[in-house]
Formats: C-alpha cells, structure tokens, sequence
C-alpha cells in the first residue's frame, strides 16, 4: 500500500489546523508522525483514516482517492489502534478480537465462519494474548489490552496500522513491549505502519522516517537521524536538547537539556583538564555558576570531547587513540594561561593524554589556582605504571588545593575569589 498524501488542508471553521502538508508513506514503511501538542497530527491520522472528510484529491491509496474508496474496503485496508480503549460492555479478549473480522463479513448479522476463527486464533497467538482469550476486556491492565486491540487489527488483515499515541498510558514495560509487537507485525508481515508519537526517542527507535509538524505546517521528513537533529529540535519545541547514538540499537536518542535560567557570567575562566566522561558534571557545575570554561585535550571519540561540543565549551581536539600533540598541547597551554584556575578532574590517565597532567605542571608554575579532584584510589586511574599517581602527588605537594569531590571544588573556586 502506497499513501500519498498532497497539499492537505484541513480547518475546524476559522481554525486552520493543516496547512499544505505533502508526503508519502511507502509500502511497508514504519512512519511516525511527530510535533507539539496542537501541531495537527491527529487531525492528519484522521484525514487519513476518512474519519474527517480531507480536500478532494488531497489523499490517495495507490493511486486511487481516497474520497472514492467504498468505506468497506477502506476498513479492510486501514485498522486503528487509538490511545486506549474501553468498554461498558462485558466483551471477552477474544469478543474483541473478532470485532476485527466485521469488515470482512459479507452478511454483518452472520455469526463468525471458520476462517474468522482461525483468523482471530492466529492473531492472539501472533501477539502473545491467546491466554487471555476468557478474561473480560475491562478487567485487563493497560498493556493487555492494548495487546488485544493489536490483536483485533492484525485479525482484520489490513495493510496498515494507524496508531494515535497507542503507548501514551503505559509504562515503560508495557511501551517497549507494544513497541516491540508493532515493529514486529511492521518487519515480518508487510504491513504498513503509521503512528502518532509524542516520545522522541521511540520515535528513534521504531520508526524509518519521521514527519515532524510544527503549527500545522510539515516542518521536517526523513529518517531519524536527519530530522531530530538539535537545530531543528530546538526551532520546532524551543528545548535545547544534545543528540546522541544509543550504544545499544544504534539508534539517535536526544537528552533534553535544563531549561533553567543560566547564572549570570562573571567574566572568571576555569580551564578543565578532563576526559573519559569525568568532565561533563564538571563543565556543567561551571557554567551554571557563572564562569566560563574551556578543556584540556581530548580525542574526539571521547564522550567529554561530545560534552563539551554540547555545552558550546572550547576544547583542542585529538586524532582518535592518538598521543597528545606537540600543536595541541601549545593550544592547552595557551588556554590554560587565559584561565584563572585550572580543575584537573579524576580522568584515567594513559600514555596518550598525560600531556595533560604536563598542562597542569605548567598552570602551578605559573602561578594559577590548580585543584584536584582526587579519587580514592590513584591507581584507579593510573595506566601508566605509577606515573600519574606520582604526577597528581607532586601537583599537591608543590601547593595544587586537593578536593574529594565537585561540591568541594566549587566552595574552593567560589570561597577564594578564583
């Protein structure tokens, strides 16, 4: 099933809700439909459901218009998944699942055939709620009963699911777990997949191509990572958010960043030497304080290498697995000596960063406030024979302040004026 989708219009008397929106749904697609409360995306799923009355030629199903579609075979081609469902009545699970084979019924007074039941049986097995088939509908947490409603438009054999939000009261369990089915009926039965989705990165997650809406309008479309980008993110929710790639599916997943007032600056710089992820907390403790910050050198595969492009701190990047530099380690120190102080954090220290340890020598020598934070153990984070533990010892004997921890660090910045 292809869905086209052209110049799409759609107002509620005075209140245009969709305004030009054109796109395509290809034949087995996963398509979320993503954007702010009041963007327009249920009105659109709607549109294409036939459930609001879109513009003449304004969608069509392989060619065909929608408007022209006899609405018994729209319902054989589209089953719905809304939010949540509920009933007064005392419908089993399995009541509910042959609901799903009514269009398919030539005479709707007739009792269910054989091929209703085998279709029905074959649902519930697909998705995992055939032993729930006796229990009343009403009786079953939010997660099985989105299941049976899965169920129901799996026995009806559409060609695609359209799904509003369909994980919007679950927890994270049940969302994972209906995610999962749905990816799984998308994947290995053809069928097309168009949802509303409001979480960004199950959006990422699940989804092939994304259209984001933003005031009824279609702000951005294509795979994931090229639309929940930071820069359009940020234009079509006003959140700054950092994007990254989930180690685990490979999947961009985006972290919200703290909408809080930031500190006024005091014009005060301290320099960070940092790096195997310690520098984050530390980075972000500064700025929210009021200094500015830059770091020391890290390569850029290193995870505070992405924090500190995150935070819009300067940084001297390094080639990958590569030791630090003769030009990068004059562009460190040339930033330490810009600084007022210098906080080495508790990064592991191995042959191709102890440059950075150096930084701080020189920082002492020239007369900056250097603090450690020091950890329990040096050895912890000493990979080169003993080396760094004796360079973070003479850092302290020849006057750096050690500290146990962040908080301890910023009393002493703040408590002494540096």
């Amino acid at each position: 099933m292809r869905l086209d989708v052209r110049a799409l219009s759609y107002s509620f008397g005075d209140k245009k809700v969709l305004k030009g929106v054109s796109f395509e749904v290809r034949p087995g697609e996963f398509m979320g439909l993503m954007g702010p409360n009041g963007s327009g995306k249920t009105t659109l799923l709607r549109c294409v459901m036939n459930y609001l009355t879109p513009p003449e030629d304004a969608i069509s199903i392989d060619g065909a218009e929608i408007r022209s579609i006899p609405p018994e075979t729209l319902a054989r081609t589209f089953a719905v998944v809304p939010q949540s469902s509920s009933t007064d009545f005392t419908f089993s699970a399995y009541d509910i699942v042959m609901m799903g084979r009514l269009p398919h019924r030539k005479n709707r007074f007739a009792g269910p055939s054989r091929a209703d039941a085998d279709a029905v049986r074959g649902a519930m097995d697909r998705t995992g709620t055939w032993a729930l088939a006796s229990r009343p509908f009403f009786a079953l947490s939010g997660g099985e009963r989105q299941r049976v409603i899965i169920a129901r438009a799996v026995a009806q054999h559409p060609e695609a699911l359209l799904l509003d939000e369909p994980t919007v009261y679950l927890d994270i369990n049940g969302q994972l777990e209906v995610m999962d089915l749905i990816k799984s009926l998308n994947r290995e039965e053809g069928i097309t997949v168009i949802s509303v989705l409001h979480d960004v990165n199950m959006a990422a997650r699940y989804c092939d191509r994304i259209a984001l809406l933003s005031n009824g309008r279609l702000e951005a479309m294509g795979p994931p990572a090229e639309v929940l980008t930071p820069g359009v993110i940020q234009s079509v929710y006003g959140v700054e958010v950092a994007v990254r790639r989930d180690p685990f599916t490979n999947a961009v997943y985006v972290m919200p960043r703290s909408t809080a007032t930031p500190a006024p600056r005091h014009g005060r710089r301290v320099h960070v030497l940092c790096g195997g992820g310690v520098g984050g907390p530390i980075m972000k403790a500064l700025l929210d304080a009021g200094y500015g910050v830059s770091t020391g050198v890290l390569n850029v595969l290193d995870s505070d290498f992405e924090n500190a492009k995150d935070l819009h701190i300067p940084t001297v990047p390094e080639a990958p697995f590569a030791v630090v530099g003769d030009a990068a380690h004059e562009e460190n120190l040339r930033l330490v000596r810009e600084s007022e102080a210098v906080v080495v954090g508790p990064f592991p220290v191995g042959p191709g960063n102890f440059r950075n340890l150096e930084a701080a020598e020189h920082a002492l020598r020239s007369g900056k406030r250097v603090i450690v934070i020091a950890p329990a153990g040096l050895s912890a984070i000493d990979f080169v024979g003993g080396k760094a533990s004796a360079a973070i010892k003479g850092l302290i004997s020849s006057g750096a302040i050690e500290v146990k921890n962040l908080g301890e660090a910023l009393e002493r910045l703040q408590g002494t004026g540096g």
